[in-house]
């Protein structure tokens, strides 16, 4: 459940710390500030109220959406979303055979930002099960591959998971450096407000691992922006659990326990009930805090025994049963669970670089003392105080050098910004001298630029009125040569099929086939040219409708029986039952897909197979993608194909007809309508072009409901 939960191995020394707070300050728990405590208490109904953006349910859509998606293309994405959701909330279950798929797929299409995704998967179930060290090296592995071979994005990620190593590993400081810079050089973009998002979460969690609730409810608070403003899906349960651990660890048991109620909560909105674990134990460690060791010592056993958990919280639940159970004078029980949690550290070895020995001595020193041997217990509790003082030393003479390598740091800065204010002075005579030629130049310069920008104003015009009448000329050509070819087409329609009887020679009747065939092609190119023509001249109105993309597909795939069946062609039409409705021009929408339905069927070889297929993106756009395992198209062809008049391949090679309008037409049609075309071509092994209609062109069902209503209303007759 909760990947960025602190590991609270170090629990009992936060307990031991408290206890020596009165002799030695050093160690007193961090206070709330009364900013902190007011964002936190804010925080939290902003968190409940944000149910529409709970990464548990995006997780279980998008595996639902895996579970139906068959086609390779179109699985790569949906992998990636599903192992990010993976990772975010810590849910492991079905994770390894995603995770594998991606590592293979990746590996077969020659697509990193699988690999890497997949490896990155791996590690998660790695971590989660307590192997941390060998987490941390499949990291290091998907890490070294994104740097070799993937985009600044896959490293980003990699690093991110890198730097949530940090708790457990002891090496806190890089991953907050590294996560801190990358903030302020995020693009503008969903995938960098993803990132962004992905940065925050994970500072909060490293600063968890110390307790600087001020720091984690900042990050926290910023995710949570960014989730709202991209609609980016969150783990709400992982955040209100880190607060509630925190506050638990700073003595501010009200406001955590606040924030356990709430996860409850959640809990009971997404249906993640298993989540109940981690509620449980935060409320059995505020009960030990509070010295209610019998509410403490039940609550564990109900985690335990009602509940799959996580082995790093097992055994701090055990750990607790232990010293629970010993505070209360229960010699045997104690050594019964301070038994297990032994058992736990030789089967999960990894556990043991996140707890001190000050830590365990702590434990074994109540046992001690609930059985009598009090002696013993004093010398380890009093070597407990003395390890924790050298771990406190320690990490002081860490800070003096991070300290002393910053001082030294500014201290370059200084003479760095002395030597370009002497700099500077030296400038400021030479830029006198320079002024006058400047100036003397500025005056030249103006009356030249005057001169150009008149002979460029004029070429622009002349540009413009050349452009303005190839279009006219296209457009009254067009019209002109529609009036005879409809002649050319009714006669030979007529001729074919004998109204005034026969032809007499029988090849008459395949001439007259031909005409009629060619008649038509050249009207389709024809109505092409005159549609280009009027979009570069501004004259092509787009009047929007509510589209019904399910019923528009099925009425074009009606259409293109004739030109499929011949060739024995599949075609397949994927639309979810979701899939919200467009407002654009129907016309042009079917014109835009007959013409790439219409290039698909051309250049796919008999018995092959196109798919047609509709989503919705999460910023909310709609696409349509129509793929293809035909012939395909090298990047040269590809680029000439994508020009007006362009077609793929040279006059010898080129085995179908038509005068390279279709794509370019297309391109101008979708930018009408304020989205884009993307088409991607492998020689010998197919197409795929994708039609993106932006956010703002969506209707809901229930808005495109309402709008059929609308017009019902205005048709129906008046009394």
């Amino acid at each position: 459940m909760l990947k960025g939960a602190a590991s609270r191995l170090m629990r009992n020394a936060f307990a031991f710390a408290l206890l020596l707070a009165a002799t030695y300050p050093a160690f007193a728990a961090t206070k709330l500030s009364d900013d902190a405590r007011t964002r936190a208490e804010a925080l939290l109904p902003s968190l409940i109220d944000a149910s529409g953006l709970d990464a548990h349910l995006r997780l279980k859509t998008l595996k639902d959406q895996l579970a139906t998606t068959t086609n390779e293309q179109a699985r790569g994405p949906l992998l990636k979303d599903v192992i990010f959701y993976h990772i975010d909330t810590g849910v492991v279950e079905g994770l390894e055979p995603i995770a594998a798929e991606a590592i293979a797929l990746g590996e077969k299409r020659g697509d990193v930002s699988l690999q890497v995704y997949g490896m990155l998967g791996l590690a998660e179930i790695d971590y989660i099960a307590g192997s941390i060290k060998v987490a941390e090296s499949k990291i290091q592995e998907a890490l070294t591959l994104a740097e070799a071979r993937g985009s600044l994005t896959d490293q980003f990620f990699a690093r991110s998971s890198l730097a949530a190593l940090g708790p457990e590993l002891g090496n806190m400081l890089e991953g907050l450096l590294a996560m801190t810079q990358s903030i302020t050089d995020l693009p503008d973009s969903a995938e960098g407000e993803k990132m962004r998002m992905t940065a925050y979460l994970t500072l909060a969690y490293i600063y968890t691992g110390v307790s600087e609730v001020d720091e984690i409810v900042d990050n926290y608070t910023k995710a949570l922006d960014v989730a709202r403003r991209a609609k980016i899906a969150l783990d709400r349960e992982t955040i209100m659990f880190n607060i509630a651990s925190s506050l638990n660890d700073i003595d501010e048991n009200a406001l955590a326990r606040k924030y356990y109620e709430a996860l409850t909560a959640v809990l009971t909105q997404t249906g993640h009930l298993e989540g109940r674990y981690y509620a449980l134990y935060g409320l059995a460690w505020i009960a030990y805090d509070e010295e209610r060791y019998a509410d403490c010592i039940a609550l564990a056993h109900e985690a335990l025994n009602d509940f799959e958990g996580e082995p790093s919280f097992d055994v701090e639940l055990y750990d607790l049963l232990a010293i629970g159970y010993a505070r209360q004078g229960n010699a045997e029980e104690a050594r019964k669970y301070r038994q297990i949690v032994l058992e736990q550290y030789e089967k999960y070895p990894d556990f043991k670089l996140v707890i001190s020995d000050a830590d365990d001595q702590l434990t074994e020193a109540y046992i001690l003392a609930a059985e009598g041997r009090y002696k013993e217990g004093f010398e380890l509790l009093n070597k407990a105080r003395r390890g924790l003082l050298d771990d406190q030393f320690e990490s002081f003479q860490v800070s003096v050098t991070d300290l002393r390598s910053s001082i030294v740091t500014l201290i370059e800065k200084q003479r760095t910004e002395e030597a370009l204010r002497v700099a500077e002075a030296s400038n400021k005579r030479l830029l006198l001298i320079l002024t006058f030629f400047v100036i003397a130049g500025a005056v030249a310069l103006v009356f030249i630029m005057r001169k150009h920008n008149r002979a460029l104003a004029r070429s622009k015009h002349a540009a413009d009125m050349a452009n303005r009448s190839k279009s006219e000329f296209l457009a009254n050509m067009s019209h002109e040569l529609r009036t005879p070819l409809n002649a050319i087409l009714g006669f030979s329609e007529m001729m074919e099929q004998r109204v005034f009887g026969d032809l007499g020679a029988k090849q008459y009747g395949d001439y007259v086939g031909h005409i009629n065939e060619s008649g038509r092609l050249l009207l389709d190119i024809i109505n092409d040219i005159l549609d280009l023509s009027k979009v570069e001249s501004g004259k092509l109105i787009v009047r929007d409708e509510v589209i019904d993309l399910r019923q528009l597909l099925g009425d074009l795939s009606k259409l293109m029986a004739p030109r499929i069946t011949p060739k024995n062609l599949t075609l397949t039409v994927d639309v979810p039952p979701r899939v919200p409705h467009l407002k654009a021009d129907t016309r042009l929408c079917k014109q835009i897909l007959l013409n790439i339905l219409s290039n698909a069927s051309k250049f796919t070889e008999n018995g092959g197979e196109i798919t047609c297929r509709v989503y919705e993106m999460d910023n909310e756009d709609v696409v349509i993608e129509v793929e293809d395992n035909g012939i395909g198209m090298s990047p040269d062809e590809l680029e000439i194909a994508l020009l007006p008049f362009g077609q793929a391949g040279t006059t010898a090679t080129r085995s179908h007809e038509g005068t390279g309008l279709g794509l370019p037409l297309v391109k101008s049609l979708m930018e009408l309508h304020g989205g884009s075309l993307e088409v991607r071509s492998i020689k010998r092994m197919g197409t795929l072009v994708i039609l993106t209609f932006p956010a703002e062109r969506k209707v809901t069902a229930e808005e495109a409901a309402a709008s059929k209503d609308n017009e019902g209303a205005n048709e129906a007759p008046t009394a």
